[in-house]
C-alpha cells in the first residue's frame, strides 16, 4: 500500500513535468530543500472559510462558537499570504474549520497559489462539487483533494453528515473523475476518507468497494478525534459512548486505561513538531490545526509578514516549550507521537 501511494505521487510529478510544468516542479523541489535548510514550516493551512454547509454529528467546529470575525477570507488577504510564504513554503491547504467551496473566490485563490509554485490541497465534504465547481477546480491547478464520506450507504452517511445527500455526493465524485479523465489530467489526486465510528464500522468493506467503483486514487480510514480542549460534557460523552470504536485492528488515537477512560496512546513530543501552522480567515496565526478556538494567537498577517510571526520571540518560545512538550489542554487528545497509526489505507 505504501508503494502504491508513493508510485502515485511519482506518477503525478512526472505527468506534470511532461505537460510543460518543469518550472513549477523545479520550484517545488527547491522549496523543499530551502525548507529543510532553514527549518521553515512543512506546510501551512490557510482557512479560506470558517462556515460550513453541513452540521455533522462528530464535528467539533459546528458544535461551538469559534468567534471568527469573518466567515470567508478575502482574495486580497489570501494573495498577500501567498506572496509572503511562497519563498519559504512549498505546500498549503485551503481547508480548516469550514467548507472551502463556499468561498466565491476559492478557485482564483488556488490558481494564484499554484501559479506561484505552491502545491495546494483541499479537504471538502463534496456536496458543493457541482458542474461549476468541478470546472473551477480542474482549471485552478489544485494538486490534491480529499473528500469526507463517513458512510457507504444513504442511511449511515446522512445520519452522520446532517444536511448532506448521499446520492449527490456519489454523483459529484463520479462526474469529477470522469471530467478529469476527459481532460487527460492526473491531478488533483483524489482521496476518499471515512472516520471510523460505531455508526459505520459495519460498512468498511462497502466503503472500499464504493471508492474503487468511483475511481479515486486512494481510500482510507481515519481515527475519531475527541476534542477535550474546552469542557463540553455532552459532546465528549456522546462521542465516547455512541461513536468511539475500541478495536486493535482499526485506526485509533486512544487506549482505554485502567480506570476505563480513554487516553491518548502516547504523549511524547508533538508529532508535527509545530511545523504546520494555521492562518485563519481573520489573518490570525495559530500554532496548529488543533487550536480551533484560536486560544494561542501568535501573530496576524493582515499587518505583518508571516515570517515576522514565525521568527518572533513569542513563537520561538512557544515552539520550544509549551506545545512541543504537550503542556497545553489541546495537546492532550491531539495525535500520538507516531501519528501514522491513526489512518488505515485501504488502497
Amino acid at each position: 500500500m505504501k508503494y502504491n501511494f508513493h508510485k502515485n505521487k511519482l506518477f503525478q510529478s512526472f505527468a506534470k513535468v511532461s505537460k510543460g510544468n518543469f518550472r513549477r516542479s523545479l520550484s517545488f523541489r527547491i522549496h523543499q530543500l530551502f525548507q529543510k535548510l532553514n527549518k521553515y514550516p512543512n506546510d501551512i493551512v490557510i482557512e479560506t472559510a470558517s462556515v460550513c454547509n453541513l452540521n455533522c454529528t462528530i464535528c467539533r467546529s459546528v458544535k461551538a462558537d469559534l468567534g471568527r470575525k469573518n466567515r470567508f477570507m478575502s482574495a486580497d488577504l489570501f494573495k498577500k499570504i501567498i506572496d509572503d510564504i511562497a519563498p519559504i513554503c512549498n505546500t498549503i491547504g485551503v481547508s480548516y474549520c469550514g467548507e472551502p467551496l463556499l468561498n466565491k473566490d476559492i478557485f482564483k485563490m488556488i490558481h494564484y497559489a499554484t501559479k506561484r509554485g505552491l502545491s495546494v490541497s483541499m479537504l471538502t465534504n463534496g456536496i458543493l462539487l457541482n458542474a461549476e465547481a468541478r470546472e473551477g477546480i480542474l482549471d485552478s491547478g489544485l494538486n490534491f483533494m480529499a473528500v469526507s464520506m463517513d458512510g457507504a450507504t444513504k442511511h449511515t452517511y446522512e445520519s452522520i453528515r446532517i444536511g448532506a445527500s448521499f446520492e449527490t455526493l456519489v454523483e459529484n465524485i463520479r462526474l469529477f473523475v470522469k471530467e478529469r479523465k476527459n481532460r487527460r489530467l492526473s491531478y488533483p489526486s483524489i482521496d476518499l476518507q471515512m472516520v471510523v465510528t460505531q455508526k459505520n464500522i459495519h460498512e468498511v468493506d462497502a466503503f472500499e468497494k464504493l471508492a474503487r467503483d468511483l475511481g479515486v486514487e486512494r481510500a482510507y480510514l481515519k481515527s475519531l478525534h475527541i476534542d477535550r480542549s474546552r469542557e463540553d460534557v455532552d459532546y465528549v460523552e456522546s462521542l465516547e459512548k455512541d461513536y468511539f470504536v475500541n478495536s486493535t485492528s482499526l485506526p485509533s488515537r486512544y487506549i482505554t486505561n485502567e480506570q476505563g477512560n480513554l487516553e491518548l496512546k502516547d504523549k511524547r513530543l508533538c508529532p508535527q513538531k509545530l511545523q504546520t501552522p494555521v492562518i485563519t480567515t481573520d489573518g490570525d496565526v495559530l500554532p496548529c490545526c488543533f487550536d480551533i478556538f484560536g486560544e494561542h494567537v501568535l501573530g496576524n498577517v493582515t499587518n505583518q509578514r508571516f515570517l515576522d510571526s514565525w521568527n518572533s520571540d513569542k513563537y520561538i518560545d512557544f515552539r520550544g516549550d509549551l506545545a512541543m512538550h504537550r503542556k497545553l489542554p489541546m495537546c492532550a487528545s491531539c495525535l500520538p507521537s507516531n501519528y501514522k497509526i491513526i489512518n488505515k489505507i485501504l488502497f
